[in-house]
């Protein structure tokens, strides 16, 4: 699963006659989640910087945080990937870097008086050793998220310059096969219906479809209701869909309060949240082996 980065129009408009049908629902598409209200009264969108995944009725905030264990003369930095539940606030670690994280390990049981540096700290200019891991989000359909993580190893004896991607189960943070996920009927409920040029995802009293721009290479999100009258909710640039239904069944008061504020949050955080801080760039050197998933 791989989608690019989401687009669409935000704000308040009042629509000439006839109104669109009530409706409230979330559109999460690669690293953006909109919420969608219709009403008598017009439409209103407002999107924010969350890549949201949810499984059964929990919803989760999906971020990348980095973990530093850097010595004065020797860079390790990598990137883990976090779930957090939006009704306790709790984070857990579903994705870790393991090879950098192994790598300080080592490093620190072969150099035992060698000086861990505090986060803010920068090791010297010329390390010895270099690890450094990379991880992107690359999209969240149902209870899966797909990833790309970099490796680069820069040291005498090793050089090391790897790309893999995986799916992991947001749930338990395993990894699991592309058959798996596509067989998975809340996978097939999520991407809804249809292929990559149209696509409908249905309600009880309106369907939200999307149609592929080939001249804008982005997909056209509609809100369509019983008599076939459709209106336009904006341009979106990841295939990956998903629609998150807020009214029938409607969310209690709890669920409600939790997502409000995960978007006034992370529309406060200013950037992409899946990114995270790279101070420091490094030479990359002709990759010596590639592995995938």
């Amino acid at each position: 699963m791989i989608g690019s980065a989401a687009a669409v129009a935000s704000g308040s408009c009042k629509l000439p006659a006839p109104p669109p049908p009530a409706a409230e629902f979330l559109v999460s598409a690669g690293d953006q989640t909109y919420w969608v209200q219709s009403d008598q009264s017009g439409l209103r969108v407002r999107g924010s910087p969350l890549i949201l995944a949810r499984t059964g009725q929990h919803y989760y905030e999906i971020y990348v945080e980095e973990v530093n264990r850097s010595f004065p003369d020797a860079l390790f930095t990598g990137e883990r990937i976090f779930r957090r539940d939006l009704a306790t606030g709790d984070s857990t670690m579903i994705y870790d870097d393991t090879l950098v994280v192994a790598l300080a390990a080592s490093y620190r049981k072969e150099h035992p008086y060698a000086r861990m540096l505090n986060p803010e700290e920068d090791p010297d200019e010329d390390v010895g050793l270099t690890a450094v891991g990379e991880t992107d989000i690359l999209n969240v359909l149902g209870p899966y998220l797909a990833l790309e993580h970099r490796v680069f190893v820069d040291h005498p004896d090793r050089q090391q310059d790897d790309t893999t991607r995986a799916v992991i189960d947001v749930r338990n943070g395993k990894i699991v096969e592309l058959t798996k996920v596509m067989s998975d009927p809340a996978v097939q409920e999520a991407a809804g219906k249809g292929n990559i040029n149209s696509r409908k995802w249905g309600h009880v009293k309106y369907d939200i479809v999307s149609r592929y721009d080939s001249a804008r290479h982005s997909n056209v999100l509609l809100l369509k209701d019983r008599r076939g009258r459709e209106w336009r909710l904006g341009l979106v640039g990841s295939n990956y869909i998903q629609i998150f239904w807020l009214d029938k069944p409607g969310v209690d008061a709890r669920t409600r309060q939790s997502l409000s504020r995960a978007f006034n949050e992370a529309t406060g955080y200013g950037q992409q949240i899946q990114m995270v801080s790279r101070k420091r760039a490094v030479k990359r050197v002709t990759p010596t082996r590639a592995s995938s998933i």
